[in-house]
């Protein structure tokens, strides 16, 4: 009776871990990390070293405030009752009733907390720039959807996704490895790519829950445009990417080799691209979602490899 009772607690922790881990959406961290790879190997490229130790913070503090970002949408949207049971995405927390509101929006203060304490050492190497980006980004971690008006709720969660995961992202990274305003072209252009990517992760989501959010009063892109023309929107972004991809790995003067790669990446998820367009619909789009993030990593993969050997030839 004694294994029986230890066995059950046992099973009830893994569940309660498994949930937290669930609410933690990992499928979401290759948008957090991708710009942190990329902002690291462009200034590897240019100074042919990295700081490993400060390389692992950014990227803790990166993955700290996705996470926290999206422990506090569970909270949010659960307590206004957005998220229900006509919600097409994964279920969530809060609104299912499997943690109580009180027990998320601890473990999103924790999450900020630990984000916030592991960048002060960033912020300490780093300056006013850092400073900037790491407050901005806690704050922006909370608006987007708490506060009184939250970024997502008013049509801003592409522009921010855009902002925070792309250019500020990858420009910080690169700027606390060399401690150099002046920064070469092609971190803007890296950033660019990858945060229209970001966009167009958020695109799709947001596409996903159109008509449910319509029906609760919230604003996207997409309840404005209208499901068709996001599809060709997100779509945009996309294309968009790819260019900003090839236009900074020109600027650096790579090889041709190296100018396909991204290329044949975009050829290997072909079948995706007629999913966004036309093909996906309703729960079908979460399997679209997956798929954007996975090709945002690769392409972040892909692009910092071409640096890193480029940088040896």
């Amino acid at each position: 009776m004694l294994k029986s009772m230890i066995s059950s607690k046992r099973l009830n922790s893994n569940m309660k871990n498994q949930l937290w881990i669930s609410a933690a959406r990992p499928k979401t961290l290759p948008a957090g990390s991708a710009p942190v790879i990329l902002g690291l190997s462009i200034a590897y490229f240019f100074t042919g070293h990295i700081n490993y130790g400060t390389a692992l913070l950014t990227l803790l503090c990166a993955l700290g405030l996705q996470i926290s970002s999206n422990l506090i949408n569970d909270y949010y949207d659960g307590v206004r009752g957005l998220d229900d049971g006509t919600r097409l995405g994964p279920k969530r927390l809060t609104a299912e009733g499997l943690v109580t509101p009180r027990q998320m929006k601890h473990a999103f203060i924790i999450t900020l907390s630990a984000s916030f304490i592991l960048g002060l050492y960033l912020m300490f190497i780093g300056g006013a720039p850092i400073v900037t980006i790491g407050l901005t980004s806690l704050f922006f971690a909370w608006a987007y959807t708490g506060g009184p008006m939250p970024l997502s709720y008013i049509g801003l969660g592409e522009v921010f996704a855009f902002i925070f995961f792309g250019p500020v992202a990858v420009w910080g990274t690169y700027y606390i490895q060399t401690q150099n305003f002046h920064f070469p072209s092609s971190v803007i252009f890296a950033g660019t790519a990858l945060g229209l990517l970001s966009s167009a992760l958020m695109g799709v989501n947001n596409l996903r829950d159109t008509w449910q959010d319509k029906a609760k009063g919230k604003t996207t892109i997409s309840t404005l445009l209208g499901p068709r023309i996001m599809r060709k929107l997100v779509f945009l972004f996309i294309i968009l990417s790819l260019f900003f991809t090839l236009k900074m790995m020109n600027g650096l003067d790579l090889s041709i080799m190296a100018l396909t790669a991204p290329i044949i990446l975009f050829m290997l998820f072909s079948k995706l691209w007629p999913q966004i367009l036309y093909k996906s619909q309703g729960q079908q789009l979460n399997d679209t979602l997956a798929n954007i993030g996975k090709y945002l990593f690769l392409s972040s993969v892909i692009s910092s490899l071409t640096l890193i050997l480029n940088r040896h030839w």
